[in-house]
């Protein structure tokens, strides 16, 4: 399979629990010029065992024989791809049957921009024991929709990651074009970083104001079992920000401007 418009990259890691519904809700999708990569960071479980039951020739199947972790493999992912745009996705998420329909639209039409996220539902799945853990599986099945600027920049970088990476789709002609990759040395905020190099590159980020992407919460996540590791690494991005910012001249001359009425939104919020 070769000139495909879209490559879906999921990469897999103890996955087996939803990697099913998660390769299902791809190859479900209405727009069918695609092909699927999923690269399994050498996962102790039976998720590959799952993958193989899958005969659909748009999956191409990758294992590593070492674990690599999360940037060096979403990385190893980008190379393998085929197609113009670069979809990615999480091994436990939910496309929708529209999303790269409507994410290949977008970016068709948006030729300026290298990386587009959208709306997202969060979502749970019901615990095994435990009162607490039952009332938040039933906060977050209420239907919550998680939405972010449309076209955000360095404002919303400064205060937080502006795209949820599981929704997004990069352009792959500009990520190659200016060697944009996922740097480990912020793991477990790799994915932020990765917007702050298109910005820094002089590329354009957006977030389509649709819901695709059904996101899935529960007591596993990255950014709930690495909690530490991941607030060191959201700050060090942000100092990184802030540099930029204040090195800048131009197109950011104002950017303690910025910086004071983030101030005051982050005073606003803790009253």
């Amino acid at each position: 399979m070769s000139g495909v418009k879209a490559s879906v990259l999921i990469p897999v890691y103890n996955g087996a629990p939803f990697i099913k519904e998660a390769v299902e809700s791809i190859l479900n999708q209405s727009f069918t010029d695609f092909e699927l990569i999923l690269l399994n960071d050498a996962s102790p479980d039976n998720s590959e065992e799952i993958i193989k039951t899958f005969k659909d020739a748009r999956i191409r199947y990758y294992r590593n024989e070492k674990n690599l972790g999360i940037s060096a493999s979403r990385n190893k992912l980008m190379t393998l791809a085929r197609g113009e745009y670069l979809i990615v996705m999480d091994d436990d998420d939910i496309s929708l049957p529209n999303r790269l329909e409507e994410q290949i639209k977008f970016m068709d039409s948006h030729p300026d921009v290298t990386m587009a996220g959208s709306w997202c539902e969060l979502f749970s799945n019901k615990p095994d024991k435990g009162i607490i853990n039952y009332l938040k599986y039933c906060f977050y099945n209420l239907g919550w929709i998680w939405t972010q600027k449309n076209s955000p920049g360095w404002e919303e970088m400064f205060c937080c990651n502006p795209i949820m990476h599981t929704t997004s789709v990069l352009r792959r002609q500009h990520i190659e074009q200016h060697q944009i990759r996922y740097n480990s040395d912020y793991s477990p905020a790799e994915d932020y970083d990765l917007c702050r190099q298109i910005l820094s590159a002089g590329l354009k980020l957006a977030n389509i104001p649709q819901l695709l992407v059904k996101y899935r919460w529960f007591g596993s996540n990255v950014s709930i079992t690495r909690r530490p590791a991941m607030k060191i690494a959201d700050r060090k991005v942000k100092a990184d920000v802030r540099n930029i910012l204040q090195t800048t001249r131009p197109p950011y001359p104002y950017y303690k401007v910025i910086l004071r009425k983030l101030r005051l939104k982050i005073l606003l919020r803790k009253y």
